[in-house]
């Protein structure tokens, strides 16, 4: 097999962990970086200093190596969300291959677009997690009845985010910015992966995603941003799988994250940030450590991308219900709710300043243990929103959940 030409749309933050899963792909003789784009060259000198002793071309604008670049086979797009849908619309429309950094698109009516474009379905969506050894372990247990019926599945995670974090980009923390949708947050970038997880582990066979009908959310933050840092989402998937999830970036301590999924013949469990499994019914788990998921989702790529794998592990489709879930339960919010001061403090300085809630671990813990939204379980500063019917949603606009 050829090694794959490829092109890679984004060279900083994110970008720099996409050059060195292609570089280790390289090294195996599955692809070939040909080339860059990305319009900050002069921040990183040394990176670009690097590519053009190997040849490897830089472009400052994406638009000009889709239109030059003619023996590319697939571009990586590693680039803000707000960049992804026009983007990943250039790159179809030159006909390549895309491997797209996670969350696809922020809005159900862009995903829809895409969608409608990738008539080849030549995209996948770079959500590596279902790559993972431990989440198909889950799914093959899943699929083969080994935890019964799945009634539920719940998921956790507390991952504090600081100043340095919020002030990398102009888009971060944002809804929108300069009119494009953003969303951004813990549920719609950082943990995007575990939300993912949960379609993917309720659908019915190995390579199938579910579905949200419904959903509830309660969208706060405590960061004075645009956006949110506290999240609790409920639904109920076509499946007739419930799931919760309950997920910030506004503690001081870490909680890693947990994906327990509920059967009638047990529970079983991803935990540790994904580096433990465990079951309560007597099932083998993989030994760990394990691979790293990342590059055996560039892996998976390249295996479909080459002809030898029949579909992507994810494609823009089987994100359906991931969009589906985040925009609803926003709708269902009503908004961000400002969460108030007197519940949550500031810790640390410069960028490593942070905010942490009061006792918020325990609210995670406790809504999931028992299946309910914080407003449910009588913590203070919490609103209840109501159900929103997700089934035939195509359109929503950020700017009217936009409050300060």
């Amino acid at each position: 097999m050829k090694p794959l030409r490829f092109g890679l749309i984004g060279v900083g933050g994110i970008g720099a962990t996409h050059i060195r899963a292609l570089q280790a792909l390289e090294n195996e003789g599955l692809v070939q970086l040909v080339c860059v784009a990305d319009p900050f060259a002069e921040r990183m000198p040394e990176v670009k200093a690097r590519f053009d002793s190997k040849g490897v071309r830089w472009h400052l604008d994406f638009q000009k190596l889709i239109e030059t670049e003619t023996e590319l086979d697939a571009v990586s797009i590693a680039t803000p969300i707000p960049l992804h849908a026009r983007m990943t619309a250039a790159a179809l429309a030159r006909g390549l291959f895309v491997y797209l950094e996670k969350p696809p698109v922020p809005l159900i009516q862009q995903l829809n677009d895409l969608v409608a474009l990738d008539t080849r379905r030549k995209v996948v969506v770079g959500f590596q997690m279902v790559s993972s050894v431990p989440i198909i372990q889950l799914k093959r247990w899943k699929v083969e009845g080994a935890l019964g019926g799945i009634e539920s599945i719940r998921v956790t995670a507390c991952w504090p985010r600081y100043d340095g974090y919020y002030n990398r980009a102009p888009w971060s923390g944002r809804m929108l910015l300069d009119g494009e949708p953003v969303f951004d947050g813990p549920a719609t970038n950082a943990l995007a992966h575990l939300l993912h997880n949960i379609m993917y582990l309720a659908g019915k066979g190995m390579d199938d995603f579910d579905v949200p009908v419904e959903v509830e959310g309660e969208f706060y933050r405590a960061r004075p941003i645009e956006s949110y840092d506290v999240l609790s989402m409920r639904g109920l998937l076509e499946s007739g799988v419930e799931f919760h999830y309950s997920v910030n970036h506004a503690t001081e301590a870490m909680t890693a994250f947990r994906i327990e999924v509920i059967g009638s013949k047990g529970r079983a469990w991803v935990s540790n940030n994904g580096e433990e499994m465990g079951n309560t019914c007597g099932l083998t788990s993989p030994a760990a450590p394990y691979p790293d998921s990342f590059l055996e989702s560039y892996r998976q790529f390249i295996r479909f991308a080459s002809g030898e794998r029949a579909r992507a592990v994810t494609s823009l489709e089987d994100t359906r219900g991931y969009v589906l879930a985040t925009n609803g339960a926003l709708m269902a919010s009503g908004g961000i709710h400002n969460i108030d001061p007197k519940y949550w403090r500031v810790h640390g300085e410069g960028e490593n300043r942070g905010y942490d809630v009061a006792e918020l671990p325990k609210y995670v813990q406790r809504s999931v243990e028992e299946g309910k939204l914080f407003s449910e379980i009588n913590v203070p500063w919490a609103r209840k929103g109501h159900a929103v019917l997700v089934r035939s949603l195509r359109s929503i606009q950020l700017k009217d959940y936009i409050s300060h």
